[in-house]
């Protein structure tokens, strides 16, 4: 990758870092919006609001493995630069034990609390039973969902950074091939569509097993003395990374729960029409951050200025564009964005479409937030970085949806992403003026202090 990066700036080199990201975040997403397709379609409404609600708690094991798998992987990688492969192989090791033994308390906790992590989730009456039957299953594969995305990520850091594509492609096949089967001809309804969840995760594990169990691998497990201080080290290194994942279950807990209280539970519908398309929205956007970042972190560490500024602003034009053309498409189209998952019949299938013209106009300024936390990532400032990650996600956009809920009797619901973007934005800007206005892009201290 590095040696990539030596050429002189251009699109051609900004799109070939791009695309690649992005349809790898799509592709990982992609699955899932499928498989909501299929239980609308297979199954009924309500069972599609079910898993919906059930959704967030996938969100926290990705969030909880890629929260533990970024900073691992760099401190890995750091030991590895440095010749340290047995100190790399402890890590690495360590890392997967602890997210084996964590998983295996957040199976027990679930199959336990099952129905009142479903009520807190925002169940009702309606979907209680079958957020219940999701949830319990999908527990069963928790350590699936949290070790095959960090041995994703440790793929890459051993130098097999197709392997890792291969394992995405395999869940995504497996979970779609398995979720029409047992929903459409075994007919076991919210239970296939965990089932065929968990399985896939399974595959996509075993994919990443085999190879480290294989001949191929240098990294390898091995027998380490416990260190917390590693452990706590690599937590804040994943922050950024993870924020997206908790910030869409957050969201996600809250919007299921406000719709409850100012509509009623029938109206909870709506909801996953707006959080499938933004989880791909979201993807995009997060894609074309990740592809400018290696970019803009090389021409930091060569001082290139004019590199930085190029890849910035010609990344801040593929989003915007992207934004414009999506939000564009959503109120020209809004029905036929509805009717994937909702049949037109449907008696909520107006208000959906009304709703979703309203919660699009948040995207023109979503993708900006990500494109900047990713840009100051890359230039060595994660603080500011996590400053508006966790802000927007977690104060912010809440902030704002509660704010615009209450004032308005639940009517200002969907606007109020819009407006959350907003002040989010106007953190970002500040933040950008601030990081550009330093003497050098990259912090010596925050540098070392990784390190």
């Amino acid at each position: 990758m590095l040696s990539a990066t030596t050429a002189a700036p251009s699109w051609k080199q900004l799109l070939r870092y791009v695309i690649p990201a992005a349809s790898a975040m799509v592709l990982f997403s992609l699955y899932t919006v499928i498989d909501g397709i299929l239980v609308s379609h297979g199954v009924s409404e309500s069972a599609l609001t079910s898993v919906n609600i059930s959704l967030p708690f996938i969100n926290v094991l990705s969030g909880l493995s890629i929260l533990l798998s970024m900073g691992a992987s760099t401190l890995c990688a750091f030991a590895l630069g440095r010749g340290k492969k047995k100190e790399a192989e402890e890590i690495f090791t360590q890392t997967v034990v602890v997210m084996a033994v964590l998983s295996a308390a957040i199976t027990v906790g679930v199959l336990f609390f099952a129905e009142e992590l479903a009520l807190f989730l925002g169940a009702g009456p309606q979907t209680l039973e079958n957020a219940v039957i999701y949830l319990r299953i999908v527990s069963l594969f928790s350590v699936c969902f949290i070790l095959s995305y960090c041995l994703e990520v440790m793929v890459k850091v051993d130098d097999s950074p197709i392997l890792a594509t291969v394992g995405v492609a395999v869940a995504a096949v497996v979970h779609v091939g398995l979720a029409y089967v047992f929903i459409f001809h075994f007919h076991w309804g919210v239970a296939g569509s965990a089932l065929a969840t968990g399985l896939a995760q399974l595959c996509s594990l075993l994919v990443f097993l085999a190879y480290f169990l294989g001949k191929k691998s240098d990294l390898k497990f091995r027998r380490f003395p416990f260190r917390l201080k590693t452990l706590l080290r690599s937590l804040p290194l994943g922050v950024a990374d993870c924020s997206i994942e908790f910030m869409l279950g957050f969201l996600t807990v809250l919007y299921n729960n406000l719709i409850f209280l100012f509509f009623g539970e029938s109206y909870q519908t709506i909801y996953p029409v707006i959080s499938y398309l933004s989880l791909l929205v979201f993807m995009v956007m997060q894609g074309i951050a990740q592809g400018m970042m290696p970019l803009v972190s090389v021409a930091v560490g060569k001082g290139d200025q004019k590199a930085i500024r190029f890849y910035f602003l010609r990344s801040l034009v593929l989003v915007v564009g992207a934004e414009a053309l999506i939000v564009a498409a959503c109120l020209l189209f809004p029905q036929n964005f509805a009717a994937v998952l909702l049949s037109p019949d449907s008696p909520l299938f107006h208000q959906a479409v009304s709703a979703l013209r309203q919660y699009a106009l948040s995207y023109l300024l979503a993708g900006i937030n990500i494109l900047l936390a990713g840009f100051f990532t890359a230039l060595g400032h994660g603080r500011a970085s996590c400053l508006l990650s966790l802000g927007r996600g977690f104060a912010l956009l809440p902030l704002s949806i509660l704010a615009l809920s209450h004032l308005t009797g639940g009517q200002g619901i969907w606007l109020a992403a819009l407006v959350g973007e907003g002040l989010s934005c106007l953190v970002g800007l500040v933040l950008l003026k601030r990081v550009t206005a330093s003497p050098a892009p990259l912090p010596v201290r925050e540098a070392e202090s990784t390190t």
